[in-house]
């Protein structure tokens, strides 16, 4: 019986630390949003984790070229952290919190161009959609921590 006891004391301890750990992190899906949009969302939880390794095996990556890999790993950033937006309650943040995500897809997915594309009119695309994304990007955020304030 008093192995039973220190086994479980053991066990709530352990969750117990797993718990606080836990919540001195950001929610699962919002690391690259800003405090306002982590502390608003309730992260992506299981059903975005399922979803996101439903998408993986749709996909075989062992004969994905470089580029295709990072778009792929791109694409399921955006979309994790899209998903742990849309738990948000206010409607206006939910919204500004998504665009940051989407955003940060599209300055993801235009540097693999950058990095692997040839064509000059593809680049310059990607060039000026850096530009235009990150601009948005700052005011978002910006608007995002006034408004946790």
């Amino acid at each position: 019986m008093s192995k039973f006891i220190l086994a479980a004391a053991a066990l709530v301890a352990t969750c117990t630390t797993a718990m606080a750990q836990d919540a001195k992190q950001a929610p699962r899906g919002t690391e690259s949003l800003p405090k306002a949009c982590q502390d608003a969302s309730p992260g992506q939880g299981m059903t975005g984790k399922a979803m996101e390794m439903g998408d993986m095996a749709a996909h075989s990556m062992s004969d994905m070229g470089e580029a295709q890999t990072a778009s792929m790993k791109a694409m399921q950033d955006m979309d994790r952290t899209m998903r742990a937006t849309h738990g948000i309650k206010d409607p206006d943040l939910a919204f500004v919190c998504g665009m940051i995500a989407h955003h940060l897809g599209a300055v993801a997915m235009s540097r693999i161009e950058l990095q692997h594309g040839k064509d000059e009119q593809a680049r310059s695309w990607a060039k000026k959609i850096i530009a235009d994304q990150e601009k948005e990007i700052s005011e978002f955020e910006a608007w995002a921590n006034a408004r946790a304030k």
